[in-house]
């Protein structure tokens, strides 16, 4: 079972183990699995993420969750499905234009995007106000 998918998601969860404060063994038992055999089977690509347990171990490998989903998502789903999911769930909220400003803020803050005070909205507007 181990397709480009799954290592997609192996290679993320790699990439944010390093930096987890817990063990394979304690992350293990935060997921609520009784060995080590599915987180290994997760690190190597061998197995998919439940999606019932994405949240838990997002934040035992202190990553954003929502790129975790979306990885484990696109492991589990085609790309027609989860496009469909997103016109759903996203129709009418906002543009294309918008969730690309989301996205970037995302990537650029991660988790920890500033509240958006006056200070910060003078100086968004004086940056957008200059000549490129």
């Amino acid at each position: 079972m181990n397709s480009e998918r799954n290592s997609e998601v192996a290679k993320f969860i790699q990439a944010h183990l390093a930096n987890s404060p817990y063990t394979v063994e304690e992350i293990t038992l935060l997921l609520g699995f009784r060995g080590p055999d599915m987180v290994e089977g997760f690190l190597r690509g061998d197995r998919k993420v439940p999606l019932n347990k994405v949240q838990v171990l997002a934040e035992a490998l202190g990553c954003d969750r929502r790129q975790l989903f979306e990885s484990v998502l696109r492991s589990w789903f085609d790309i027609e499905f989860l496009d469909a999911i997103k016109e759903i769930f996203a129709g009418g909220s906002s543009s294309s234009t918008e969730q690309e400003w989301i996205r970037f803020l995302r990537e650029l803050y991660g988790e920890n995007i500033p509240e958006l005070t006056p200070a910060l909205r003078r100086r968004l507007r004086l940056f957008a106000s200059v000549p490129s």
